[in-house]
């Protein structure tokens, strides 16, 4: 058995009266409850009195339409199964609605099913109170009532649906809505939800990475939307939203999550570590550059460029003579490039800058060839 509500925020009696009044009802069967005529028109004119009642406010709900659903059986001729679904709805308005407006008509259009939609006012006769359910208080009517269903009617042979046992008959902490729950119930699928389902799972096994994940579900025509504490997933396929929790997947969004986080953390200590090994290997080729030089040098000489002459690329430049010590060519750029930070490469470049100036501003023709362009 399937029971839905589905409230409406305008005074659209004409309209809802009109489809259930299509062609596909069984009149011998519609419910008349608080309401004094059986004409449609009139009862949409009953309706609309009644509401007249009600404090405008924004977004006010003027009346509810439901639906209570049988699933048929070969053990009862279906005249018996009507019979029987009216006693139900009887007992579902006396239970839902006791002084409101109620309009029930009986559709026999399914191959499957036998149905009864319900035009219920949102307030009682000729009052300006309200009478509704809340989510919860709904929730136990409709167990109470399937229960009830079950144990008087069992020729019925309804399966248990609405109170049924978290779990049973779907994914862990899988969520159906009464239509889904119907649909999954004869077919054993769920259709988009299902279909979504696959395609996000094909995402968690292959995502090991930020990376990964986005790619993943790019490739898969999903994308990730945050709403307050709620996470879900947008197919954009159908442009429908579905709930992590809804489709009984946050566990394996929250495992990814942690894979995800765990191998970015991972990273960022590898770069770090990196650095710092980098930093240490160039401090160490600078002190072996400066043991060799040493070692080459004769004796008595420092090793500085103003008490030597030479420049930064290994050229002595006191006086005319240019000498050449190609051995003594510290390393250059390429034996560090990969490894030095972005800052010390500018530092090296600087000194070399300041280098070369001096050394031009000791070569005695520097200011003419300068002049010359050269």
């Amino acid at each position: 058995m399937i029971i839905k509500s589905m409230s409406r925020k305008q005074a659209t009696y004409s309209q809802l009266v009109d489809y259930f009044e299509d062609g596909r009802q069984d009149e011998r069967y519609n419910i008349y409850h608080n309401i004094y005529s059986t004409n449609a028109e009139k009862i949409k004119e009953e309706f609309h009195q009644n509401a007249a009642y009600i404090s405008k406010r924004k977004n006010g709900v003027y009346m509810y339409h439901e639906i209570l659903s049988i699933t048929k059986t070969k053990n009862l001729t279906e005249e018996r199964q009507k019979e029987i679904l009216k006693d139900i709805g009887l007992d579902y308005i006396r239970n839902r609605a006791k002084n409101n407006l109620v309009f029930g008509v009986l559709h026999d259009d399914k191959d499957d099913n036998l149905h009864y939609h319900f035009m219920i006012s949102s307030n009682e006769l000729q009052n300006e109170k309200k009478h509704r359910f809340s989510k919860n208080e709904f929730s136990e009517f409709k167990k109470g009532l399937e229960q009830k269903v079950l144990e008087k009617y069992p020729e019925l042979e309804q399966k248990k649906l609405i109170s049924k046992e978290p779990g049973s008959g779907k994914e862990p902490g899988e969520k159906l809505s009464n239509k889904g729950a119907e649909l999954k119930r004869r077919t054993g699928k769920t259709n988009q939800k299902d279909d979504v389902k696959e395609r996000l799972k094909t995402v968690f096994s292959g995502s090991k990475t930020k990376a990964d994940f986005f790619t993943a579900l790019e490739k898969e025509q999903l994308s990730i939307y945050v709403h307050g504490n709620t996470i879900g997933i947008l197919d954009k396929v159908t442009e429908r939203k579905h709930r992590l929790k809804t489709l009984g997947m946050l566990d394996e969004f929250n495992a990814v999550s942690d894979i995800i986080e765990k191998a970015e953390t991972g990273k960022e200590d590898l770069k770090a570590n990196t650095n710092e090994f980098s930093k240490e290997r160039i401090n160490t080729g600078r002190y072996r550059q400066q043991e060799q030089e040493s070692a080459t040098r004769p004796a008595g000489e420092t090793g500085t460029e103003k008490e030597t002459g030479h420049s930064f690329y290994g050229q002595e430049t006191g006086g005319n003579d240019t000498k050449n010590h190609s051995s003594e060519k510290p390393p250059t750029d390429e034996n560090f490039r990969d490894l030095e930070p972005e800052d010390e490469k500018e530092r090296e470049i600087r000194k070399r800058k300041e280098a070369m100036k001096k050394s031009r501003e000791n070569d005695p023709d520097y200011e003419n060839d300068y002049s010359k362009g050269k």
